[in-house]
């Protein structure tokens, strides 16, 4: 009886639970009377918020069949951009843990959970922009520059995501200019309201934008995107391409 009770006990010495005073009160408050907060805190603002929780609430992920049940879906997808806003040692499991009030695996499931959720909406989210974005875009651009410049419709710009520690395989590649280890990407936007409709993602830190930008759609096939005539815009990083200009060029003296 005694070897049956051993084996079947998970906690030997148990120990009183932490003390643990969380923050998602501000937040709530702030929602509703001081949205710069929220947004700093989450970096989107609070309607966003409410229409990603209602796009993801329905994943099977958040509804299994244990008898524990989870922790409201905003309070995960709360988790989850608290530690996409940050970086180094505010994002940790134990901070962020202390910040909801809940413990550091329910952070690491959360965040698992959203970014499943997140994941299922790619193909939605992810598209080829419609014939009234393209003539928004096109109105924008023709405003902020010239009436001749309005068929540059579409722009794209190279970053990086900082990995947590340097990589144990071909470490140094991921090295980059910003003296971190970190991930390239390739972002292509419509300019009037930034939405992302084209993406490449998997090189290293250190590559070069002009190397990593063929790693998207846009490249491989632009005429799927561009009509004859239009471009994207670029900086001075890209190849020089009819379908992609960069405004000025650095001269090769200087």
């Amino acid at each position: 009886m005694l070897h049956k009770t051993v084996e079947e006990t998970r906690v030997f010495f148990p120990k009183a639970p932490a003390f643990r005073q969380p923050q998602l009160g501000s937040l709530e408050w702030a929602r509703h009377n001081d949205t710069r907060h929220f947004s700093r805190k989450l970096r989107v603002l609070p309607a966003t918020f409410d229409a990603i929780v209602t796009l993801i609430e329905n994943h099977p992920i958040f509804h299994n069949e244990s008898n524990n049940p989870q922790y409201a879906v905003s309070l995960q997808l709360a988790i989850f951009l608290v530690r996409a806003r940050h970086y180094g040692n505010a994002v940790s499991c134990d901070d962020v843990a202390e910040w909801a009030g809940v413990s550091a695996g329910t952070v690491v499931l959360s965040t698992k959970r959203v970014v499943v959720a997140l994941i299922s909406l790619h193909d939605m989210v992810m598209c080829k922009p419609t014939n009234e974005e393209k003539i928004k875009a096109k109105a924008y651009a023709g405003s902020k520059v010239c009436p001749s410049w309005q068929n540059g419709w579409l722009s794209v710009d190279g970053t990086t995501f900082p990995l947590f520690q340097k990589p144990s395989h071909f470490g140094e590649a991921w090295y980059d200019h910003s003296s971190n280890y970190s991930l390239n990407a390739q972002i292509v936007i419509l300019p009037h309201n930034l939405r992302i409709v084209d993406y490449g993602l998997g090189h290293t830190g250190s590559v070069h934008d002009s190397y990593a930008f063929e790693s998207t759609q846009i490249f491989r096939d632009h005429t799927a995107f561009l009509d004859e005539g239009e471009w994207l815009w670029a900086d001075s990083a890209y190849p020089l391409q009819k379908w992609c200009v960069a405004p000025f060029k650095r001269p090769t003296n200087g």
